[in-house]
């Protein structure tokens, strides 16, 4: 009982550390799977340090690592962007006809690569078509984010967390889940979530931006001025590096105008010249001080826009923080943000919130929304750098396109042997990389970049977790506890709590840590009641990608929250209702599609 009792407390600890976001998930996770490895050492019941690290080799570990370089193949060969632009180009400015396109196109992509890469890619090119045909995204883009989320549910490759669940029933000695075993409930979900979003979710969802510029957007026309060296200004001859312009007034000099000549680069190394016009970004009382300190002039009467941040030669553009970028956790500042990318920073919007002063000194999260100015190469690279989501399209030449047809014919294949059982699917997509790399496709430091090593760590981490709760008897002793509530309920209704519960887990902690919480639970409560394990598995399975009623419960969730400029409870109106739906329809098609008895 005294190690029901510890790993009943792990659990706790472990859940209010994922709910709290006070660590990064896959910290924690690395920290529960440090925590039982030590005390592995002292009580035999738990897992020894084998077991401990088991989930570094675990199949959906490395099947997952594999999807993430798979779906990067299709992106760097331009296959998702060359189908997204010819359908869209179907809408012809009708914004229903574009809504219907955005989502079955999207739901049909994302059942085969990782829903977070969709997003990434759908999301730029959505938003330009808004734009060209002044439709606001704020009505495409949640539905976007939930279509990927139920499109996921439709293979088993659709998601992290339908593999993970695959593998562990394997490794309780039960089928590993086919490729199109979730096909049948997941194309119900699918078509339930397209009509929900199209006739409900589109005229609930609010009108913003649909002709709102960037600047407009991120309220810049109190941030945005021009300041002119006057003749006696101790400026003259001296460098902004030199005169800490940026430090002692928190005023940032995005380019500087001299005789018609615009300076981007080396900026702050530039000395200054009498006239020179600096255009830059601060605050009131930033200018105000520098003008009475440096001897310049604040032309006031200049009401900067779009157009005057974005030339031939540079591009006015929001940049999401994706959930793999080392910047989270750290400041533009520590980050040398300016020097590394070669871009300017204007304002940061977080949690729908937008943040002028001293930005270079705001912590950065997953899904931060970032205004950036900067020359249109720099802009390409940071198109192509995994720790970015730039949500405009930027005209480079990015993609292998003379690669399309290898990579497409290589994710068929490793769908294809896997489906005809063939091979086990860890082993189709571990070939499948390799044959992605060897044929150009993509190349092995992409391929690394691609990976989402989040997820990896995460499911590292949490995987021995299920392990050390079969063990010792938890899952047992938790399922126990569970049935004594419910044990007067009919083996549908029971599946249905287990559904809920995983669903209400996985809106605190992550997807995958919820499933891996679960799944021992809920093989326990089978055995138990003397019922089949497959509509358990189910339940949660689907319960774990049903989390769609706030902007943190799933990465594309926040990845739209700052480009769409949502408030919180555009999530909760959106979200609840079809969260609840999707339950009905589990609650009535699991065990009429997997049997309990």
């Amino acid at each position: 009982m005294t190690d029901i009792i510890l790993v009943c407390i792990i659990i706790v600890i472990t859940f209010v550390l994922f709910a709290s976001d006070k660590f990064r998930i896959d910290f924690v996770a690395i920290l529960l799977m440090a925590t039982l490895m030590v005390i592995g050492q002292f009580r035999p019941n738990f897992a020894n340090y084998k077991e401990a690290i088991s989930g570094f080799s675990n199949t959906a570990t490395v099947t997952i690592a594999a999807m993430f370089v798979l779906s990067a193949g299709l992106i760097k060969t331009g296959a998702i962007d060359l189908l997204s632009h010819r359908l869209f180009r179907l809408a012809k400015g009708s914004e229903r006809r574009l809504f219907i396109i955005v989502l079955l196109t999207a739901g049909f992509v994302s059942a085969f690569i990782n829903n977070t890469a969709a997003v990434a890619v759908f999301m730029p090119i959505l938003i330009t078509v808004c734009r060209t045909y002044k439709i606001s995204p704020s009505k495409m883009l949640i539905p976007l984010s939930y279509v990927t989320i139920v499109g996921g549910t439709c293979t088993l490759i659709g998601t992290s967390t339908n593999i993970l669940v695959s593998s562990m029933s394997a490794e309780h000695g039960f089928q590993p889940f086919g490729m199109f075993e979730l096909t049948k409930l997941g194309i119900i979900f699918f078509g339930f979530g397209m009509l929900y979003l199209y006739f409900v979710a589109r005229q609930i969802l609010p009108t913003r931006m649909a002709l709102s510029t960037l600047t407009r957007k991120y309220r810049m026309s109190h941030y945005l001025t021009a300041l002119v060296v006057n003749n006696n200004s101790p400026l003259i001859g001296r460098t902004p590096g030199e005169c800490r312009i940026n430090s002692q007034y928190d005023v940032m000099i995005i380019e500087i105008i001299r005789d018609d000549r615009r300076i981007w680069s080396g900026i702050r190394d530039t000395s200054l010249h009498p006239g020179d016009v600096l255009l830059v970004r601060g605050s009131v009382d930033g200018f105000m001080a520098m003008k009475n300190a440096e001897g310049i002039t604040i032309r006031s009467q200049d009401k900067f826009a779009d157009e005057d941040l974005a030339t031939e030669e540079t591009l006015l553009a929001e940049g999401i923080l994706a959930p793999t970028s080392a910047l989270v956790g750290k400041t533009l500042k520590e980050a040398d943000f300016r020097r590394k990318y070669g871009v300017f920073a204007l304002a940061i919007r977080k949690h729908g919130e937008t943040i002028h002063d001293k930005i270079g000194h705001i912590k950065l999260e997953s899904g931060d929304t970032l205004l950036l100015q900067g020359r249109r190469e720099s802009m390409a690279k940071l198109a192509d750098d995994p720790h970015f989501i730039l949500v405009q399209e930027v005209d480079y030449p990015r993609v292998r396109s003379e690669k399309v047809t290898m990579a497409v014919a290589i994710i068929a294949g490793v769908v294809l042997l896997a489906a005809l059982g063939i091979t086990p699917i860890v082993v189709s997509a571990t070939v499948g990389c390799v044959l992605m790399v060897l044929s150009g496709c993509i190349k092995i430091q992409e391929a690394y970049e691609s990976i989402d090593w989040l997820v990896i760590f995460l499911l590292a981490g949490v995987i021995p977790l299920g392990i050390v709760m079969e063990k010792t008897g938890t899952a047992q002793f938790i399922a126990g506890i569970l049935l004594n509530m419910i044990e007067d309920l009919s083996p549908t209704l029971i599946i249905s709590a287990f559904y809920l519960l995983t669903t209400l887990f996985t809106s605190f902690m992550s997807n995958n840590a919820a499933a891996v919480v679960m799944i021992p639970i809920g093989l326990a409560s089978a055995s138990e009641l003397g019922l089949l394990p497959m509509p358990f598995l189910m339940a949660i399975t689907f319960g774990a990608s049903s989390s769609l009623s706030t902007p943190f419960g799933y990465h594309t969730n926040l990845m739209v929250y700052g480009p769409g400029g949502y408030k919180f409870f555009d999530y909760i109106k959106t979200g609840v209702p079809l969260n609840l739906m999707l339950w009905l329809l589990a609650t009535i098609f699991i065990p009429l599609i997997w049997p309990p008895l």
